[in-house]
């Protein structure tokens, strides 16, 4: 095991206390073949990642604060009455008025990319705008946003790591094949029949893609 040195513990304790941490360099952590002192999964030992003749200088990092209630939407512009919300899960949730006010974010966006909107009705809200090719859309282009919606005011860290994940989802869906057609779900009498089997399966996936995004937003807000 490769041992750090004072200069390297120094660097990573100030980079900690950025971000509210606490680098205990006279407080130990001394590691036992049964366990240690605080709780730390004795697999870390078992596999060596943890070695009980070496003392551990603690670095405390404080937990993020996590919403209570987490809501995802998709908006889109309509072309005749602006900008709308797809789809919000879970279902049920936004009421009317509130679908309208996040949906109207996209106002605010000059460019494709992250950005956070706050206010009194959506205490924090996590958004990140972006386009897709589209064969029905004026100009060839849809423009969307995807909205993680939160209760509690965020913080850098949780910021970073849902525009990560958002980064992602949005190249997932910049790569599904047809995905334009799932917005034109809701006027669907105004295409050919032939377009319907798709529209229908095209909506379908795109609904659950977003569900699965919600789980992994859930899983990143409860990490530290």
């Amino acid at each position: 095991m490769k041992m750090m040195s004072e200069k390297d513990r120094k660097e990573i304790i100030s980079e900690v206390q950025k971000f509210g941490g606490i680098g205990l360099r006279r407080q130990s952590l001394r590691v036992h073949k049964n366990g240690a002192k605080f709780p730390i999964s004795k697999t870390y030992i078992d596999d060596e990642l943890l070695d009980p003749e070496i003392t551990y200088t603690l670095i405390l990092v404080p937990e993020i604060k996590i919403a209570t209630k987490t809501t995802i939407a998709l908006s889109y512009f309509a072309r005749k009455k602006g900008p709308l919300v797809f789809y919000s899960y879970p279902e049920g949730i936004l009421d009317e008025g509130l679908s309208i006010q996040i949906a109207n974010i996209m106002d605010q966006a000059f460019k494709e990319g992250f950005f956070v909107h706050q206010s009194s009705t959506v205490s924090s809200s996590l958004n990140y705008y972006f386009e897709i090719p589209s064969e029905w859309a004026r100009g060839n282009k849809e423009m969307l946003m995807i909205s993680v919606n939160l209760d509690k005011p965020t913080n850098q860290l949780l910021e970073e790591s849902i525009q990560e994940i958002c980064t992602d989802f949005v190249l997932q869906l910049k790569n599904t094949k047809g995905l334009f057609k799932a917005l034109y779900m809701k006027v669907i009498d105004k295409f050919p029949e032939k377009d319907h089997s798709d529209i229908k399966k095209i909506n379908e996936s795109l609904r659950t893609k977003i569900k699965e995004f919600y789980k992994e937003i859930g899983i990143s807000t409860k990490q530290k």
